[in-house]
């Protein structure tokens, strides 16, 4: 295989790699599959309280903005691996997800310490971002927040803050 030079690995190619799946899969499996609106052209997703439209199989979003490609790939994984479950109120560790122990060096190092190290002196930070999102205040650790990412998919993220 040759090398892919000029390419960012990181968004670039994997963006690449989902779009071509979406391309191929089923939309009316995908709407199923993961409770969302198709009109037959479009299905209709919600991020962080935002509505986007995402047309198949050119996979054209329509939005208040244009999404980031992180964003993308997000949309992109969850039409073609999600899978919508009623919300029972509980919530899971990263851990506890299905492939959360493969990722989870990774998650730790590239989430709960970046987390960690951008607010655990810093709370009021925190909170400055948070009350730009759709984001409500809880009660967990010294400071927490409650977050719906999708529709159905709720985080909750909690702050321990720094000692000496």
């Amino acid at each position: 295989m040759e090398p892919i030079y000029g390419k960012n690995n990181k968004e670039e190619l994997p963006l690449e790699y989902y779009l071509a799946k979406f391309k191929e899969g089923d939309p009316q499996e995908m709407a199923a599959r993961c409770a969302l609106p198709y009109d037959g052209a479009r299905f209709t997703i919600r991020l962080m309280g935002e509505t986007f439209t995402i047309s198949h199989p050119d996979f054209a979003i329509q939005g208040g903005r244009e999404p980031t490609n992180p964003e993308r790939i997000l949309f992109l994984r969850y039409l073609l691996d999600g899978r919508y479950t009623e919300p029972d109120g509980s919530y899971l560790t990263y851990r506890e997800f299905p492939w959360g122990e493969v990722y989870l060096q990774q998650f730790t190092g590239r989430c709960i310490k970046r987390f960690a190290f951008s607010y655990g002196f810093k709370p009021e930070v925190l909170k400055q971002v948070m009350a730009k999102l759709p984001a409500r205040a809880i009660k967990r650790g010294d400071v927490g927040f409650e977050l719906t990412l999708m529709d159905g998919l709720t985080m909750q993220l909690t702050l321990w803050l720094g000692d000496d």
